[in-house]
């Protein structure tokens, strides 16, 4: 269902766009976990249902309408919500594993969401133990393969979120990142004196998270293999505060798990592109007017994102949403060209 209405005002100087919509999707693709006996962990099938919601804004202005000044601003602001609303077999969740990260659907919540373990501030305000007093103090530890033996995290390990039993396992994991964005648009404007036309167009996102897993492999300090210079922070010493925890080979106490030291705000502004055109008029019998225009794109991001690019798609996989996998980052190009009017 979707419905859509264009208002105009102040003699057509103002115009509003406003689109809602809402769609039911039955037979959902989703896996099913098979029987042990068919040698396969699961497989895809039809059955889950799931809703989806949104709406979509567009103002746009008209403030300067002169013989020679033309001036036209606008923006946009987008907005959808998705809930899964059934799952084969009365399950209450799906799980995928995607790039170390689990990626939970759980009825009555988005698709897709971060779940991992969460971490917390420790007694020296940090995310990782300063001193070995400060662990002992919280007593949390890993069991072995065994399930007997205990491991404490010390002096230089993550401090985990617990449950409460000082174990930290799957039982900790929980909703750590969504990948949607609360709201999304464009931001554009159009300046013309006489021939000579500027075009300026931003985009935006704001609220989405990113699981940057490149980072997670660059400082996860578990193997012999190239480092961001970040690691130059680690914890070597006692009573020493830093986020960034020691490193050890293998990473026995799982300090570089699917957590949310890996998740991100990829919030952005994007400065599109920008578009500068001039138009010669000619009377010939061919050619009836020549426009000269340049072109910059992917001028300037502002983002608090550590990635190389928070506007990136691993793919159009739903499962993948959000994840950043290394991918070359949009480039900033310039262009020339000449439009030929016939």
């Amino acid at each position: 269902f979707s419905f859509g209405t264009e208002l105009n005002f102040l003699k057509n100087r103002l115009n509003l766009k406003v689109n809602v919509f809402k769609s039911w999707t039955d037979n959902l693709l989703t896996y099913h976990e098979l029987n042990f006996i068919t040698g396969l962990e699961n497989n895809w099938v039809n059955g889950g249902s799931l809703e989806n919601k949104g709406y979509n804004i567009t103002v746009n202005g008209h403030i300067i309408a002169t013989r020679n000044w033309n001036w036209e601003l606008g923006a946009s602001v987008g907005h959808y919500k998705n809930k899964l609303t059934a799952l084969p077999d009365g399950q209450d969740y799906v799980d995928a594993e995607v790039y170390g990260a689990t990626i939970r659907s759980q009825i009555g919540q988005p698709v897709n969401l971060f779940y991992g373990y969460k971490t917390e501030a420790t007694a020296s305000g940090t995310h990782v133990y300063a001193t070995s007093e400060e662990a002992k103090a919280d007593g949390l530890y890993i069991l072995g393969e065994n399930g007997i033996d205990k491991t404490y995290f010390g002096a230089g390990d993550v401090k985990f979120a617990d449950n409460g039993d000082k174990e930290i396992n799957k039982a900790d994991m929980q909703i750590i990142g969504d990948p949607n964005p609360d709201i999304y648009g464009n931001i554009f404007t159009s300046l013309s004196y006489k021939r000579i036309r500027l075009d300026v167009n931003f985009n935006y996102s704001l609220g989405n998270d990113a699981y940057n897993y490149l980072r997670s492999q660059l400082e996860g300090g578990s193997r012999f293999m190239n480092q961001s210079i970040a690691m130059v922070n680690r914890w070597t010493y006692e009573r020493q505060k830093t986020d960034m925890p020691t490193v050890m080979w293998e990473d026995p106490m799982g300090n570089a798990r699917f957590s949310d030291r890996w998740i991100e705000d990829a919030s952005y502004l994007r400065l599109k592109s920008i578009t500068l055109s001039y138009e010669l008029p000619l009377n010939s019998t061919f050619i009836h007017g020549l426009t000269f225009w340049g072109q910059a794109n992917n001028v300037f991001t502002v983002s608090k994102y550590l990635g190389a690019d928070p506007d990136f798609s691993m793919s159009n996989s739903v499962l993948e949403q959000g994840i950043d996998r290394g991918l070359l980052a949009n480039s900033r190009n310039f262009m020339l060209g000449i439009k030929i009017n016939l």
